[in-house]
């Protein structure tokens, strides 16, 4: 029976080290991770989007935004340097000769386009800078296998969807630069500086609770966040560049996406199993809230899943009030009958004990 692994959302950074705080770095699940990998060795691996934060990554202690392909390496490269039990975890999954890899870029890693940084991953991986059985989907925003699509979901926000008719823009000294949206420079710009203050201003879910509380308790940090994200927003908008290669006409189309930011997918996904019926399943990320709906058209259930995220969130819905940190995946498993796509909830074996690096 085929299978496929899907995973999104790990946001990887440069790692940690020890009696050193990493704000930048929110992954520290490497071993449970390996563990995961190692389970399902022979499958299909779907890397769905945000694996590495390379927008999190420092370079010479500044968050630059014109990032060309050499740039793009070199924050990968930190990356994959700063998790080594995951790449020889991946290393050993790519071994089994029924495996595969398919990786999927998404707003936090949209360098993968580059080649420089695919030969890179496939190198630290296989120890060859090309690999018949590991993919990257560089061309579209999606891809679809055996009635299976995936999708990381940024591109259905306005402020996160890059423009796939134009993913570079060339400098005046030649070099091509990523096309980056408001919601990336968002990140560099104004996000990652405040992060340096308040490390938790960027898992917080949803977001206008701290916003509110903020105002009350922290006013002289939060006003000073609304006033920069508010001037960005509006420098943004009156930019005729901004405006001319955003594909939205009409401004109701973007207040509405911009008030909709890190919204749920499903509606969107609902949109996919009317319009195109052989698709079964639908995957995405991106709002790290994992999710499971099924949606009966016909004699047919179409399945919608959101794989969440492994770094931890703070919740501030009353629902799930606290911080969480769940390690969701997801399966799709080939039947005679179609493919049946799951949400799982990853356990592995903890230690007893671990050392406590920051």
């Amino acid at each position: 029976m085929k299978r496929a692994l899907v995973l999104s959302d790990l946001h990887l950074g440069t790692g940690h080290r020890r009696g050193r705080v990493n704000i930048y770095d929110d992954f520290k699940e490497d071993e449970r991770l390996a563990q995961l990998l190692d389970k399902y060795a022979g499958a299909h691996l779907v890397l769905n989007g945000d694996i590495f934060d390379l927008l999190k990554v420092p370079v010479l202690g500044q968050f630059p935004d014109e990032i060309t392909e050499r740039l793009g390496g070199i924050k990968l490269f930190k990356c994959l340097k700063g998790h080594p039990r995951v790449v020889a975890a991946l290393s050993r999954f790519i071994a089994k000769e029924t495996s595969r890899i398919t990786v999927l870029p998404g707003n936090h890693d949209m360098e993968l386009i580059f080649p420089a940084a695919q030969r890179l991953f496939t190198r630290f991986v296989t120890g060859k800078e090309e690999h018949e059985r590991i993919t990257f989907i560089t061309r579209v925003p999606h891809f679809e296998l055996d009635g299976v699509q995936f999708h990381h979901g940024h591109q259905f926000e306005a402020l996160h969807a890059f423009d796939w008719g134009q993913l570079l823009l060339t400098r005046a000294d030649g070099q091509q630069v990523l096309n980056l949206p408001w919601g990336s420079l968002f990140i560099l710009r104004i996000l990652n500086p405040l992060v340096r203050e308040r490390p938790y201003v960027d898992k917080v879910h949803p977001f206008w609770p701290l916003v509110a509380g903020g105002m009350v308790f922290d006013t002289r940090f939060t006003a000073r966040m609304v006033t920069d994200t508010a001037q960005a927003l509006v420098q943004a908008r009156l930019n005729p560049t901004w405006w001319k290669k955003r594909p939205f006409a009409k401004l109701t189309s973007f207040l509405r996406n911009d008030v909709g930011f890190f919204s749920h997918l499903d509606r969107y996904a609902e949109k996919i199993f009317r319009t195109q019926h052989h698709v079964h399943a639908v995957f995405m990320g991106h709002t790290h809230v994992p999710m499971l709906r099924t949606t009966r058209l016909g004699p047919h259930t179409r399945t919608y899943v959101n794989t969440g995220t492994w770094m931890p969130m703070v919740d501030l819905g009353f629902g799930r009030l606290g911080q969480h940190l769940e390690l969701h995946y997801g399966l799709v498993e080939w039947h005679d009958d179609g493919p049946r796509a799951s949400l799982h909830r990853w356990h592995g074996t903890r230690p007893e004990s671990e050392e406590v690096i920051a």
